[in-house]
């Protein structure tokens, strides 16, 4: 008991003595972080960390504590000072880079801490005493002086890099609003603020037409992500019309933007203002896009596979570029169909993400036949249907003045200057259908050698002309003909015009005031009567659809026949690949892509020489072009557009030799962005550009693939539309880099769709693979009539043949209205 007492006493007396020695040092409070904390009993309660000092010799010095880091365990040579004897650490209270700590913004702001891990920036405290330093290091910022050359860098760099922050800013907005922390018209009025300041910067640019810069898609990743964020607004999210004013807005905004990307017109305010419109890859020639490569390979794919799917009928993707103008553009996926749905909309938004500069839309639009469907009502036979049953209908005397057959009236279709030289892209139909009707492309001949094809001498000096299949090949008529006659110009076509003629005048001739309408009335009756002069009545065989019977029609119709069909189809076929392995080439062709053949063969009536493929002159073309005329009417060569497809790699071989060879021989020119026209008998004369890729479309219950060509911009009407099918794709060959000294056209395809919703995209088969078919099935060579034939294709005596053109078949009896015979255009014999 006594020893417990003893020891509480000393325990108490030590607490007494450890209390005065705390008292007597030279340490001072400290501010805390809480302002209402009381400091009196935490110093007393602290033990300084450093008693005293030491010197050299290990002696206690018993004066305040003032520490110096030791330089030589400084690791950080950037920091020290070799120079100062007395070099004060930055982990010391006297360094002055204390007051760039992290967590002091300034003397004002200070906070202190009695907590023995705290340090203070100050060197005394309110009551003039020194304090005495702790040891904890204070966050230190490295202050690395920025590289000044903004003086140094040019215009062009500078805009560079707002480009740069312009997508930065633009893609944090889209982040944004894909992950609902904004709503669409937010994102869509920060983005427009985002064009705002970068156009608010290019103002500030002193003199700006005397400097040179040009930022396009071409040159610039930035410029093609910042056009594709607003093709996504445009095109997709914005597409209801309740975002309207929304849209208009967004597109003046960036419309001012896409202006201060070239010096030249910065200054200058734009005349209008653009929408995003379509190109074809390839419009801006000898310049490229990235992963346009990816895109050819992609559709590749697609047309070649053999999976098995089901979409809606007319169903398409098109790769096109898509912008404001042909600097301002980039890749685009466009994807038709006839009545889109959210699924189509979720599907194509999950690939909008793979690449930053492939832009991908959904719109409502459809592949259609470019063949027209107008229905043509003829009165059958007992009925009278000439001018005289409208003129006097119960054949008595009437009062009206007499109809001048010299008045002439141009009629809506073309009508050729010399009836016996019938020229290209004339309107054709069967002579007994009821609404199907196209155009006449051009004439082919065969190429035969009379030496080992005696058999076909009297085909050596015929002309063919060729047109689409599903023009002539009219389901709806199920007349049976063998070798049905065809109509240049379309009976379907002057049927039409015949009857919206007699309409108008049976109309003013029932009129109460003849007086009035008599002058109408001469017009209408001198149309009917010069249209019947022109084209006069003969009878037609046809099948009523109700009673599947045939029976006899009376039709206007040329007076020289055209000719007859000899043969066509349309059908789906594999493009063939050739290559010298037969096993290899089997493969191939096994898994190539689906190609559609429509096309017809006509053979020409021998009455009628189509000795060119002419353009005509009865109409003025050099008013569209001015360069059409003279030589750059007719046709003299044809363009070879087959596509380069790199050789396929066999996996399974032991080691690389020489048997995977180069294909630089076997490249096929590039005509991608190359500049073409049309005429057809519906749109009339139309301009465009050819895609650099092919696009693929599901029609008919399978997956096709086609050339096709973009709208021009110049041309504001559709590019192709019902009744076009069948014209020739033409350009001029002093367009094409090889032949630019060349002249006359070059032919490159046959049109045969179109695009049935915005009719901007004019879908042809090229004409090598139509020779190239025919030569499949009639295994005979063919050549375009006018064009230089290929080495292979010259044959001994063909001068001769082409001089033998005599009518040995007969004489063609224009009159003749039976079609009994065959007269003029006898049909091949058939084994």
């Amino acid at each position: 008991m006594s020893s417990m007492k003893r020891f509480l006493n000393r325990n108490r007396k030590s607490e007494t003595s450890d209390r005065e020695s705390l008292t007597s040092r030279n340490l001072a409070p400290t501010t805390s972080n809480s302002t209402t904390e009381s400091h009196d009993e935490s110093v007393n309660a602290l033990q300084p960390m450093f008693d005293s000092s030491h010197n050299d010799v290990g002696e206690a010095v018993p004066s305040s504590f003032h520490f110096n880091n030791d330089m030589s365990l400084n690791l950080n040579p950037s920091i020290s000072n070799t120079n100062s004897k007395q070099a004060t650490s930055v982990f010391t209270k006297d360094s002055e880079y204390m007051d760039k700590s992290l967590f002091s913004r300034g003397q004002s702001r200070k906070t202190y801490s009695t907590k023995q891990s705290s340090y203070k920036s100050g060197t005394s405290n309110s009551s003039g005493k020194k304090e005495a330093f702790h040891y904890s290091q204070p966050l230190q910022i490295l202050n690395i002086p920025e590289e000044a050359n903004e003086v140094n860098r040019t215009p062009y760099e500078t805009i560079a890099d707002k480009l740069c922050t312009l997508y930065d800013d633009l893609a944090y907005i889209m982040n944004q609003y894909n992950n609902s922390l904004i709503n669409l018209t937010t994102a869509v009025i920060n983005s427009i603020d985002c064009f705002k300041r970068f156009v608010s910067f290019i103002d500030t640019i002193n003199n700006p037409s005397s400097l040179d810069w040009n930022f396009t898609t071409f040159n610039n990743s930035n410029v093609r992500r910042i056009m594709k964020i607003y093709l996504n607004f445009y095109d997709n999210l914005l597409r209801d019309e309740v975002y309207i004013k929304l849209k208009l807005l967004l597109v003046k905004n960036f419309n001012d933007f896409t202006q201060t990307l070239n010096s030249r017109s910065s200054s200058v305010a734009p005349a209008t203002i653009t929408k995003p419109q379509n190109f074809a890859v390839g419009n801006n020639k000898g310049l490229s896009l990235p992963n346009e490569d990816v895109l050819e390979r992609i559709i590749e794919k697609i047309s070649s596979t053999a999976i098995s799917m089901k979409e809606q009928n007319g169903s398409f993707i098109a790769p096109i570029t898509r912008g404001l103008s042909k600097d301002l553009n980039i890749l685009c996926l466009y994807f038709g169909y006839p009545d889109p749905t959210d699924y189509h909309y979720k599907l194509t938004q999950t690939l909008h993400e793979l690449y930053d500069d492939i832009h991908v839309v959904v719109i409502k639009n459809q592949i259609e036949l470019a063949s027209s469907g107008a229905k043509a009502e003829a009165s059958p036979i007992t009925k009278l249907t000439s001018f005289e049953s409208y003129h006097n209908p119960n054949n008595v005397g009437s009062s009206a003045a007499p109809i001048s057959a010299n008045q002439k009236f141009k009629l809506p279709f073309r009508i050729p200057t010399d009836a016996q030289r019938p020229p290209m892209s004339l309107s054709l139909s069967v002579e007994n259908s009821s609404r199907t009707s196209g155009t006449v492309g051009g004439y082919i001949y065969p190429i035969i050698d009379i030496k080992k094809q005696p058999h076909l001498e009297s085909y050596a000096s015929s002309k063919f002309a060729i047109t689409c299949g599903h023009v002539c090949l009219d389901t709806t008529n199920t007349a049976t003909t063998e070798y049905p006659h065809v109509s240049a110009p379309s009976s379907v076509l002057i049927s039409l015009y015949k009857q919206a003629v007699a309409q108008q005048y049976q109309k003013v001739a029932c009129h109460a005031d003849e007086a009035m309408f008599a002058d109408s009335k001469i017009a209408y009756g001198a149309v009917l009567k010069q249209l019947e002069e022109i084209f006069p009545l003969k009878r037609v065989k046809v099948t009523d659809p109700k009673t599947k019977q045939e029976k006899y029609e009376v039709r206007n119709l040329p007076k020289n026949r055209f000719g007859q069909i000899i043969w066509g189809e349309r059908t789906l076929i594999n493009a063939k690949k050739d290559t010298e392995d037969k096993e290899e080439s089997a493969n191939a062709n096994a898994n190539a892509e689906k190609r559609l053949s429509d096309l017809a063969i006509i053979k020409v009536n021998k009455n009628l020489v189509c000795d060119q493929n002419f353009l005509g002159d009865d109409i003025q073309f050099n008013e569209f072009d001015p360069a059409l005329m003279f030589d750059n009417l007719y046709v003299r060569k044809v363009i070879n557009l087959t596509r380069y497809s790199p050789k396929q790699l066999d996996l399974n071989i032991d080691e690389v030799d020489s048997s995977l060879s180069s294909n630089t021989a076997e490249v096929a020119k590039n005509y991608s962005g190359l500049s073409v026209f049309k005429y057809g008998s519906t749109t009339k004369f139309t301009k465009g550009t050819l895609n650099g890729i092919k696009l693929v479309y599901w029609l008919d219950g399978a997956i096709h693939s086609s050339e096709f060509i973009v709208n021009s911009l110049e041309n504001n009407s559709a590019f192709a539309a019902g009744g076009d099918s069948g014209s020739w794709i033409l350009t001029k060959l002093e367009d094409i880099e090889d032949d630019s000294y060349s002249k006359g056209l070059g032919v490159l395809g046959m049109l045969h769709s179109y695009d049935g919703e915005f009719k901007q995209f004019g879908l042809f088969t090229p004409i090598c693979e139509i020779l190239q078919r025919l030569e499949e099935v009639t295994s005979i060579r063919w050549g375009v009539v006018g064009c230089s034939p290929a080495a292979k294709d010259v044959v001994d005596e063909d001068e001769d043949d082409e001089g033998s053109s005599t009518n040995d078949e007969g004489d063609f009896d224009s009159d003749n209205e039976s079609h009994e015979d065959l007269e003029g255009a006898d049909p091949p014999d058939i084994d």
